[in-house]
């Protein structure tokens, strides 16, 4: 056989494999990429016997979503929303405002730029399942409209019953007006003097529950959401590993909270490849002890 002869390649093999690459942008992830998937109920249970739990940068209501952990056969992993979040699987319902990216995990990684061989290089940030990358922050819709229906609904319950109020306190007005009430007789000068006693009592209780040593912060974080039409989804670290890379389409460096509607767009347009959110190595002292919460298929969505 001449070595010089041209290699033939018989294309028609690779016809089935291929077929559905040009429908489906994501296909190709069966052949180069083992997919596994973190589940929202998967890792620490989100509960909290005093209510939601709330997240004491934004004060607004943490949830969870599915989440795709993509291996290649190096090991890296490539984590970022699966087809049944929530922000992708009910697109009508939730609204992004913004992305907020964890500040020690940005300030930690590099910027995509050219380095000077003599600058030392960090250790990437390392992560854990629970390891919070990024939050979402997400006006929920559904909630909007069914908090605007309540409160319709108070302000006319509100309108019947000050309608016959109104009537019997203008008769009464009409019978007699020259009577003194109760209060209009009480000497000023006492009720000066019990307002200065409410206040400093007030004042010494309040000082003196700040500067006790034996209350905690923990009393007081917050133990509502600020909007209840507003939540935050949190995405998780997945696996234990390092953070290698995070997506530079969605980070806007200088600013914390990422408003851009073109970043957020290719983060629920193109979640599976282009909208991945980061790049983790995992660690490789135990064989599949970081991989542990993972599953291979997502749930069925039930009806």
């Amino acid at each position: 056989m001449d070595e010089h002869a041209p290699i033939v390649y018989d294309l028609t093999e690779y016809k089935e494999i291929t077929r559905d690459w040009n429908d489906d942008p994501s296909a190709y992830l069966t052949r180069y990429y083992t997919k596994h998937y973190f589940l929202s109920t998967a890792g620490k249970e989100l509960k909290d016997p005093l209510g939601p739990i709330i997240d004491l940068q934004t004060s607004l209501e943490v949830k969870r979503g599915d989440q795709y952990v993509y291996q290649s056969p190096n090991k890296l992993c490539i984590i970022g929303l699966a087809p049944t979040h929530p922000l992708l699987a009910q697109r009508e319902r939730y609204q992004v405002l913004n992305l907020r990216f964890d500040d020690k995990i940005v300030n930690a990684l590099p910027q995509p730029t050219h380095i000077p061989a003599n600058e030392k290089k960090c250790p990437p940030p390392p992560c854990h399942h629970e390891t919070v990358i990024l939050k979402i922050e997400v006006k929920d819709l559904w909630a909007e409209k069914e908090q605007k229906e309540k409160e319709d609904k108070s302000e006319q319950a509100a309108e019947d019953v000050d309608m016959p109020e109104t009537q019997q306190t203008q008769q009464g007005g009409s019978e007699g007006s020259g009577s003194e009430t109760p209060a209009e007789s009480v000497p000023s000068s006492m009720i000066a003097e019990q307002g200065s006693v409410a206040s400093s009592s007030t004042t010494s209780i309040v000082s003196s529950v700040v500067s006790s040593p034996s209350v905690s912060q923990a009393q007081f974080k917050p133990k509502k959401s600020i909007d209840p039409t507003r939540v935050v989804f949190v995405v998780r670290g997945s696996i234990a590993g390092h953070v290698m890379e995070l997506n530079e389409r969605l980070i806007r460096r200088g600013t914390d909270v990422v408003t851009d509607p073109e970043v957020i767009e290719t983060m629920l347009d193109k979640a599976s490849t282009h909208g991945y959110i980061a790049v983790i190595r995992p660690k490789t002292d135990k064989k599949g002890v970081p991989l542990k919460d993972l599953v291979d298929e997502l749930p069925v969505a039930t009806a």
